[in-house]
């Protein structure tokens, strides 16, 4: 290594690290903590937290179509019921007898206020709930319909979930239910709702949605879905910095190449055409076998144009310079 150019090495890499840490690699950072934030930072409307009854209620159907409470008076059977509803955007909430209370800002009953909170958090399905409450002893069921249920090619097909369905329900059941025995009000309202959803989706009937954990914060799963997320996005820009950087260094290195071997077929030109002055214009001959010496280094020349004329690597260029330095020792 030439005197000084190590220390000028080093000057080279002091100025592109900060800390000791490559500078593409702070801005592969930054910019990906922007990212990251434009994609999870942004504030955006939450919905309202729930209750503790509903998110107990949500959380017992994460996993299946049926909510039943400790203390449920077994009027619907909750196997049958669930075996029934399968993979159909229905949930069935089965409570014990304690009465519902109404609230004094809305003007429904309890149950169908609980519902209705409900029906907010499992947005895409019908909830079916059965309580009682302070106004009826009754264990009766309520009818409610999640705010996002509907067909996006006609959203009105909504409407026909909410009372055509029960009206529709409640005429086959009649005669089929009994003070111990509800399970036939369930199953008349799936048989409605099949009906129903036959006409109002011919290209296949919707399915029952996961439900998303309610407000106000995610369950384990999301919470490492989140944290992959951001590693992917940490990762993902430090890789296409990276990539990008490369290239770069791989088109300036090809770049300085081209270069060089250009600087070189220049300079292997020139030799040339400065040989050529000598062999093809030489001085007269002072007898025959100076003549033939001339004669023999001119077709020399020639075959040594064609040569160079076909070197295309560093090493054929490195013969011809070698036949011409040959050339001009005999010249």
């Amino acid at each position: 290594m030439k005197p000084g150019s190590r220390e000028r090495l080093a000057t080279r890499l002091r100025a592109d690290h900060w800390f000791g840490v490559p500078r593409w690699l702070f801005v592969a950072v930054g910019v990906a903590v922007l990212l990251a934030y434009g994609t999870f930072g942004r504030s955006v409307d939450e919905p309202e937290p729930v209750s503790a009854q509903v998110r107990t209620i949500v959380d017992g159907l994460r996993t299946t179509s049926v909510y039943e409470a400790p203390g449920s008076p077994g009027k619907v059977d909750a196997a049958k019921a669930r075996q029934l509803i399968g993979d159909r955007p229905i949930v069935l909430v089965l409570l014990d007898t304690t009465p519902l209370t109404q609230s004094g800002d809305t003007l429904v009953g309890g149950n169908y206020e609980l519902c209705e909170q409900i029906a907010d958090v499992v947005a895409t399905s019908l909830v079916i709930l059965y309580a009682t409450t302070d106004d009826n002893p009754e264990y009766r069921p309520a009818y409610c319909v999640g705010p996002h249920f509907s067909n996006p090619d006609n959203p009105v097909h909504a409407d026909n979930y909410s009372f055509p369905l029960i009206s529709e329900a409640e005429l086959a059941w009649r005669y089929r239910v009994t003070d111990d025995d509800l399970f036939p009000q369930v199953e008349e309202f799936v048989f409605a709702f099949d009906r129903q959803a036959a006409k109002d989706y011919p290209n296949g009937v919707p399915r029952r949605a996961p439900v998303i954990p309610p407000p106000p914060s995610p369950d384990t799963l999301q919470t490492w879905q989140i944290v992959l997320s951001l590693a992917g996005i940490l990762l993902g820009t430090i890789a296409l910095f990276a990539g990008l950087r490369l290239v770069g260094k791989g088109l300036a290195r090809r770049s300085t190449q081209d270069a060089e071997a250009r600087n070189r077929n220049e300079a292997t030109s020139a030799r040339l055409n400065k040989l050529a002055d000598t062999v093809l214009h030489p001085s007269t001959p002072k007898d025959a076998a100076e003549a033939r010496a001339q004669a023999d280094l001119a077709g020399k020349y020639v075959l040594l144009l064609g040569e160079f004329e076909a070197a295309t690597t560093r090493a054929r260029l490195a013969e011809v310079n070698e036949r011409i330095t040959e050339l001009e020792a005999a010249t």
